[in-house]
């Protein structure tokens, strides 16, 4: 049994982003406020999730072999937290912004590839670079005691296209003991099929649970994977009551996922205010808590309608 099969359902956690300027104080709360502890991306001080990866400047890319990149400046306090707080179920989360977005940004800084076989080649080089900047932290948790699943977050897959971009991620799933899709795109659901990330991560509110996705998130939950469900928009004035509504309507479809949930914002709250995330992050455990407390309903039991959200 690894870490994310000792998760229990409704486990909460963040997207990856968050809106402070203080590391320590990100590491913190990333590691108090949710379920699953994080290691935070700081986009007011280290750029969004683009530039934290590549830089300003085109021609000092971080991805190019010849350049490390530095470790995040929350680092050091994530460590501190997740050893004086070890959670229970001995699992972290980190994240790196995935191969096929950053593909897809290196495209536009030099003014388009010639080819779609161009544009999957420099994804998977990418893709080497972030395994080899993953593996090192996940080798120093693992040193801690601590597995790790290691979410790549790809909001640009929708543009860069499904199309042969199954091998895309393999250095990053190699290197990773549980890995999985954050999407706050369209969902590819083929795609998601064939690559089977032990989780998806992606927003409800964009994506509703439709027929094309029911078949999917039963597959994937009969794999033993689990399923992240984005229920409240960070962006919007939204709280417990919409994830909820949200969630329920996704269970109506896939009530085996009741017991394979974790429960997130829909995306990363990097670009809002401090009072929102600790808005969202009461909210999530609030969603959470209510989720746990149901009673179980049998097979046969019809599920109530669910409110709009």
């Amino acid at each position: 049994m690894d870490g994310l099969d000792r998760l229990p359902p409704w486990t909460t956690t963040g997207v990856g982003s968050l809106p402070f300027t203080d590391p320590g104080l990100a590491a913190n709360h990333a590691a108090v406020a949710y379920d699953l502890p994080f290691c935070p991306q700081l986009p007011r001080l280290e750029g969004d999730m683009i530039s934290e990866w590549l830089g300003a400047d085109p021609h000092l890319c971080g991805w190019s072999p010849e350049r490390d990149r530095e470790r995040p400046l929350a680092w050091e306090g994530f460590l501190d937290q997740v050893a004086r707080r070890p959670p229970a179920h001995g699992l972290v989360k980190l994240q790196v912004t995935g191969p096929a977005t950053l593909a897809c940004a290196l495209e536009r800084r030099g003014d388009g590839l010639p080819s779609r076989a161009d544009a999957l080649a420099l994804a998977r080089e990418v893709s080497a670079w972030l395994a080899a900047n993953a593996s090192a932290r996940i080798a120093e948790l693992g040193r801690r005691g601590l597995d790790v699943l290691l979410l790549i977050d790809e909001p640009a897959l929708a543009v860069f296209g499904a199309d042969g971009a199954e091998s895309v991620w393999d250095p990053l799933r190699a290197v990773a003991p549980a890995w999985g899709l954050h999407l706050c795109c369209a969902v590819p659901w083929d795609l998601v099929e064939r690559v089977e990330p032990r989780v998806l991560s992606f927003d409800l509110r964009v994506d509703p649970v439709d027929r094309r996705a029911t078949l999917a998130l039963n597959r994937l939950i009969a794999k033993g994977g689990r399923i992240a469900w984005g229920a409240i928009a960070a962006h919007r004035q939204e709280h417990a009551a919409h994830g909820i509504a949200r969630i329920d309507a996704a269970l109506a479809r896939v009530p085996a996922a009741r017991r394979s949930s974790l429960v997130t914002a829909s995306c990363g709250t990097g670009r809002m205010s401090p009072g929102r995330e600790y808005e969202i992050a009461a909210a999530l455990s609030d969603v959470a808590r209510r989720m746990r407390e149901r009673p179980r309903v049998s097979p046969a039991a019809r599920p109530a309608s669910p409110g709009r959200a």
